[in-house]
């Protein structure tokens, strides 16, 4: 069996097996000298680093609960579910990819957050809080995020003469980038679409769009006039010459970064730290405007990635675990301290509002980047994630890619196409109409 396969069938068996446990409930007298334990959590790179920078502060609130990050990142997600199914190993907190979240939640085997977690509903932009939520009971909080905007080289548009400030549709974007090709001598293109790999930027421009993959009841609702905005632009972007095709993060996409080969990258606010990282000697030469509409005076935003914390229900320290989840992703001295030092952005809406946002930031041309990651979000549509999401999402990028490759279908025949293997492959229904995908849950 391949890893998917094994994964999906851990799944399965635990979703079958799954049964509510009690929600956790902590008195509202308890002080924070009076919670105690030894607690480990599970996290991976940046992440992992900046919870544990924030273990000092922490502990000068709760003297008595000493943290442990484990920052082994190697398949931790297939990890923490095989100690989920076997009801022994897990840690007493575990990071997760805000795309995961339902295929866990699912399972029975995470702690019930709900009564301690739901004062905090409102503090979250709806469309990342919908991931932490099943069945109505909340089993996750949101962490970072992933609003999107479009990375630039001030340097190339500067030296063609060419005005970010003329684009605000992707209308307009394709326009600027034929400008520019047309100027380099076909040496610089406008943005990278990898054939082998159009995931994230469809995850992006669906999102944008308000399209969905499944609908609210867990049906296939690809089939929707959204989904075929998306796949046009997608379309036209392959078709207009302005397009590199260069897989994401290899070797040579990095490379890129230092020279004039791609001049931008639409992508998410976490996206920054990846370009000072291998291009640190760049800063300076970089700016950042907001994501293109599709249509004048529409959404320039989307959102790409993130993470959450879970607990699970083999924790014996639930108490120190929860006051260690609730500092780190509830209070704004945290979530601001991660993003400062580690440029996770933050879910909490509250800190959007803090100074910091506003600050010029050197590394780009000392241009407010944070405020302008922050504009909207709270408008990006939620996007409903079912346990088979990632199944969903290799699915879609394996049509995506042979789509791109022969060119023989058009986009509304590839979106028939993906909705009727969706269904059979998932084994799940198609949605009605789009008037009907309101009603329901998410299986």
């Amino acid at each position: 069996m391949s890893r998917c396969s094994v994964i999906a069938a851990l799944v399965i068996g635990l979703a079958v097996e799954a049964c509510a446990g009690e929600p956790l409930l902590i008195p509202a007298t308890l002080q924070p000298s009076e919670y105690r334990g030894d607690i480990q959590i599970w996290s991976w790179n940046i992440a992992a680093a900046s919870l544990e920078k924030l273990i000092p502060p922490f502990q000068q609130r709760y003297p008595n609960v000493h943290v442990r990050i484990d920052m082994n990142a190697t398949n931790l997600q297939s990890r923490f579910l095989l100690s989920l199914a076997a009801r022994v190993g897990a840690p007493d907190i575990s990071q997760l990819q805000v795309r995961e979240a339902p295929r866990y939640s699912v399972t029975g085997k995470l702690t019930d957050l709900t009564e301690v977690a739901k004062k905090y509903e409102k503090a979250f932009a709806p469309s990342f809080w919908e991931s932490c939520v099943y069945e109505g009971r909340i089993y996750a909080l949101p962490w970072d995020i992933g609003p999107c905007a479009v990375f630039y080289k001030q340097g190339i548009f500067e030296q063609y003469g060419i005005d970010v400030g003329k684009i605000e549709t992707w209308d307009d974007y394709i326009a600027v980038g034929k400008e520019l090709v047309a100027k380099s001598d076909g040496r610089t293109k406008m943005l990278c679409v990898p054939t082998g790999n159009m995931a994230d930027l469809f995850e992006i421009f669906l999102q944008q769009s308000g399209g969905q993959i499944f609908d609210v009841a867990g049906r296939i609702a690809i089939n929707s006039p959204e989904t075929l905005e998306t796949l046009n632009l997608l379309k036209k972007l392959l078709e207009s010459g302005i397009s590199g095709n260069i897989m994401p993060f290899s070797f040579e996409y990095f490379a890129s970064f230092k020279s004039d080969t791609i001049a931008t990258y639409p992508m998410a606010a976490w996206f920054g730290g990846l370009i000072r990282d291998y291009a640190p000697d760049t800063g300076g030469n970089w700016g950042v405007f907001r994501l293109p509409a599709y249509h004048p005076g529409g959404l320039r935003t989307s959102n790409l990635g993130g993470s959450v914390l879970v607990m699970p229900d083999q924790c014996t320290q639930k108490e120190a675990a929860w006051a260690y989840m609730e500092y780190a992703m509830c209070t704004p001295e945290a979530q601001l301290a991660q993003y400062r030092d580690f440029d996770l952005f933050p879910a909490l809406l509250s800190t959007h509002q803090d100074p910091f946002f506003d600050e010029p930031v050197p590394f780009f041309g000392n241009q407010r980047v944070r405020r302008l990651f922050s504009l909207d979000i709270d408008e990006i549509s939620v996007m409903y994630r079912t346990t088979d999401w990632m199944e969903a999402m290799r699915y879609v990028q394996q049509a995506l890619s042979k789509w791109a490759d022969k060119k023989q279908e058009t986009p509304a025949q590839l979106m028939r196409s993906l909705e009727e293997k969706l269904s059979r492959r998932l084994n799940r229904p198609i949605a009605p109409s789009t008037e009907k995908r309101a009603e329901g849950a998410v299986p």
